[in-house]
């Protein structure tokens, strides 16, 4: 494999002491020369600094403000494509990997198995699955977690790749481009996938290699419930057309009658929902 051709992007924002497991991780991975790049979004809790600690010799891209992860991710994908990038890695810092993780991704790539990959992701330090495969419904007008046992082979059979570990071939990048950054946070690596299987790209994954998410995101779930309604109607809006349109927008308006009487009876997370149809409205 080329010398520092696999790089590894990291969108950072507020995540702690979380960041530094991730980047430990990559380090150890084997049979592989990670070049890693951190995209921080004006992380306020010493995050950042606790990383140019640990890891000075890492490339860092410091954000006035945060941009969001779709942002993010491109301004550090720029960067690694710029200096001759074969693969392109995304990583969560609150994700850890495994030691063979990056390598047998990198691999499935070079071995034209698939074109955009990720590891099974299990919850935190746990065997129970959090990811591997998504589904993405155009009558429920959502994209779920299909969480299927994994398999022995590479699972090519799936509607998108989360972008929690997200290994993609430079060929995707120059046939598609980066990350639609109308999507602030979630719904951008399902919007990325469906744009590379429209242009024949395919999505794998890989069931040997393994990753852990802890998903901080839980953490605030008033603003993970606003962006993944907001970035979801996005999605939808952009991806349907003729009968799945006229659908969109007969199911548009039944959530939204749905979250008036949910506002009216104080259902938790019903005003988080109620904001976010009054910012799609207005953009």
């Amino acid at each position: 494999m080329p010398h520092n051709k696999h790089y590894f992007v990291i969108v950072n924002y507020n995540s702690g002491v979380h960041i530094i497991d991730c980047i430990n991780s990559i380090v150890q991975s084997q049979n592989i020369n990670p070049s890693i790049i951190i995209v921080d979004n004006a992380s306020r809790d010493n995050s950042l600094e606790n990383c140019k600690s640990r890891f000075p010799n890492l490339v860092y891209i410091y954000n006035s403000h945060n941009i969001g992860f779709a942002a993010g991710a491109n301004t550090g994908a720029r960067l690694a494509l710029e200096h001759g990038a074969t693969t392109v890695t995304f990583c969560n810092p609150d994700a850890i990997i495994e030691k063979t993780c990056a390598n047998l991704l990198i691999s499935s790539i070079t071995h034209n198995k698939a074109d955009i990959v990720s590891p099974v992701i299990y919850k935190k330090s746990s065997q129970n699955i959090w990811f591997s495969g998504g589904h993405i419904s155009f009558f429920h007008m959502r994209a779920t977690h299909t969480n299927p046992l994994p398999v022995k082979t590479i699972l090519t059979d799936i509607d998108y790749i989360s972008g929690c570990v997200m290994t993609v071939s430079s060929s995707v990048f120059e046939k598609i481009g980066l990350f639609d950054e109308k999507f602030f946070l979630y719904y951008e690596d399902a919007d990325f996938s469906l744009r590379a299987k429209d242009n024949d790209f395919t999505l794998g994954i890989v069931p040997q290699a393994h990753a852990y998410h802890s998903e901080l995101s839980e953490n605030n779930k008033e603003q993970k419930t606003y962006f993944l309604v907001l970035s979801g109607l996005i999605f939808f809006k952009k991806h349907t057309s003729g009968i799945k349109k006229l659908w969109f927008h007969i199911h548009t308006s039944l959530r939204k009658i749905k979250n008036y009487f949910d506002c009216k009876k104080n259902k938790p997370l019903a005003c988080s929902v109620r904001k976010a149809y009054h910012d799609y409205a207005t953009k």
